[in-house]
């Protein structure tokens, strides 16, 4: 298949990483680090807590988990050290791609795709992750909220549109925030019901997929999307 001139846009956690086998260790050792600086943390907050969370911005993330919001000092803080955390986990060993995702991204490249990545995580955990897991070489880009200085993910996978040229796109994730980042920037949306959701999140996405290289097929690629 023919795919020059198509974007594909990727959300990372829940969608091409494991991130449950890394996030949550990283982030009880940051909950253990903040109190003993002084900074009241949770005690009792469960791993199913910790990844619910996952997908949002991380202003957001350190509210439902703190129970307060930070202040900018006290993110800033919380934010260097999950990132601190994160890639010490990655760089020993932890955390995993779901299933297909080497060879389905690299059959993706080599019919003529453009792959990028938008995702809320920080920048230097979304590069620790695709150069752990060699797969730098088939993204022509990677955007973060943090990176890019965005507040949503509908204004980050803006940029992307805005920064690499394609004539069709789709975005791909497994949130209700890849979702609307989709929809209100006119893309189809395949959903990863394999990843993070709850419940109806993606019944807004175009299409929804149960394994990672049923994208290939999922509508036969953005064409069938109508876009």
């Amino acid at each position: 298949m023919n795919r020059a001139g198509e974007l594909w846009i990727f959300d990372m956690d829940g969608t091409l990483f494991r991130a449950e086998l890394v996030a949550v260790e990283a982030f009880r050792r940051v909950f253990s680090r903040l109190a003993a600086h002084g900074i009241e943390a949770p005690q009792s907050v469960t791993d199913a807590q910790i990844v619910d969370t996952f997908g949002q911005t991380h202003d957001v993330i350190w509210k439902r988990l703190l129970g307060r919001p930070l202040s900018r000092p006290e993110q800033d803080l919380a934010d260097a050290w999950l990132l601190e955390e994160e890639i010490a986990l990655l760089l020993q060993g932890a955390g995993a791609l779901y299933d297909e995702v080497p060879e389905t991204v690299r059959q993706l490249r080599e019919e003529g795709a453009t792959l990028a990545v938008a995702s809320n995580g920080q920048q230097r955990y979304i590069e620790t992750i695709v150069n752990v897991f060699g797969l730098h070489s088939y993204f022509a880009g990677l955007y973060s909220a943090s990176g890019y200085r965005v507040d949503s993910k509908v204004r980050l996978v803006a940029r992307v549109l805005q920064d690499i040229p394609h004539q069709h796109a789709v975005m791909v994730g497994d949130r209700s925030s890849d979702v609307e980042a989709g929809v209100k920037n006119g893309l189809p949306v395949i959903g990863c019901a394999f990843g993070f959701a709850n419940g109806p999140e993606l019944s807004g996405a175009t299409c929804i997929v149960s394994r990672f290289s049923e994208i290939l097929s999922c509508g036969i690629g953005v064409r069938a999307f109508g876009v």
